[in-house]
């Protein structure tokens, strides 16, 4: 009797396992499902956006050109031309005819690619920003990944040693000297950089020049965008490591005894990356604005020497435009690109409708 009881337990306790199986399977498929969907939902929601996006920066673009002060026909005329010369010229760069027409003609034509020709240049606006396109996302994308790498490592680090209140001088001195450098601005640090290491120690070009390698132009540049952003992702992934630290699951792994690697890599940095992920959308707006003024500092040439020059010099409308549609469009699509690397983090990222 006994024997046919186990027996029949063992074929229940069998059962049940088989028939768990099918259930973790089939939780896994649903899992499964509901991420391709939110992956789904997600790429329609941004593509939504990015259209929208791309549509307001067309009749910006437009308008904005309307607050520079000067007139583009007296610019290519010269000061020694006549009036009668000026409206020939304005006439024929169209600038003669209503504002409304302008705009229609504008949008038409930059639907179909077409920003103009340069007043200047003689040549289409977007060729010439297109050409300085590289060196802007070069050093743009650079700065992005050491801010994102340095910054999360350096916060990490303090957040860690100071845990619990110690070494309380470190924290406060980290906190007063980060503060201090992330409010300085991009273009300042720019100058101070040149005086001390292209002219004090002379180790580094000043300025961008043939003369140099491309890489050795671009350290100075590189520096002065990413050594602000350093000091501010740091301030905040301190304190996010100081919070995380303290959570229960974090101090369970710590009664485990787990290795540093395993306690701080797998168990805390996927929460600090979301939070820095995060935060460094919102620094590459400022960022890739103080990349125009940077690059004019070291005169790299990339967008912000041309759109500086086009301003300043030429009044050339078709170029600015073109500029500022291409400054526009790089922020979009790096902050896709953080969604999209935020998304594979933390898949909970894909239903935030941030940005």
């Amino acid at each position: 009797m006994h024997t046919i009881v186990d027996r029949d337990d063992d074929s229940s306790s069998g059962s049940a396992t088989t028939a768990s199986r099918p259930a973790q399977a089939g939780s896994q498929a649903v899992a499964a499902s509901s991420l391709a969907g939110a992956w789904r939902r997600f790429a329609v929601r941004r593509l939504i956006g990015l259209v929208t996006n791309i549509i307001l920066l067309i009749f910006v673009t437009f308008f904005i050109v309307q607050l520079i002060p000067g007139d583009p026909a007296s610019a290519i005329a010269g000061e020694d031309a006549s009036q009668a010369q000026v409206d020939q010229i304005r006439v024929e760069l169209g600038l003669d005819q209503p504002l409304l027409l302008q705009l229609g003609s504008y949008v038409a034509h930059v639907v179909q690619g077409d920003f103009g020709t340069s007043f200047h240049y003689k040549v289409p606006a977007l060729q010439i920003v297109g050409a300085a396109a590289p060196y802007t996302i070069s050093i743009a994308f650079t700065s992005l990944v050491i801010f994102l790498v340095i910054g999360l490592a350096l916060g990490m680090a303090v957040g860690i040693i100071t845990r619990g209140d110690r070494h309380r001088w470190l924290d406060h001195s980290f906190n007063i000297g980060a503060g201090v450098v992330s409010s300085i601005p991009a273009y300042v640090q720019a100058t101070i950089l040149v005086t001390v290491f292209a002219v004090w120690l002379a180790l580094l070009p000043p300025a961008y020049s043939p003369a140099y390698s491309v890489v050795q132009s671009a350290i100075l540049p590189v520096a002065a965008l990413s050594i602000g952003c350093i000091a501010s992702i740091a301030r905040i992934v301190r304190r996010e490591t100081s919070v995380i630290l303290e959570q229960d699951y974090m101090r369970t792994a710590r009664g485990w005894r787990l290795g540093s690697g395993t306690l701080y890599a797998k168990h805390m940095l996927p929460n600090l990356l979301t939070t820095a992920l995060t935060l460094s959308g919102i620094i590459l707006t400022a960022l890739l604005g103080s990349t125009l003024i940077v690059e004019a500092v070291f005169a790299w040439p990339g967008i912000g020497s041309v759109v500086v020059q086009a301003i300043s010099e030429y009044k050339d409308y078709p170029v600015i435009r073109a500029s500022v549609f291409m400054i526009g469009t790089i922020s979009l699509v790096f902050n896709l690109l953080i969604d999209v690397v935020l998304g594979l983090v933390d898949p909970r990222t894909l239903g935030d409708d941030r940005g």
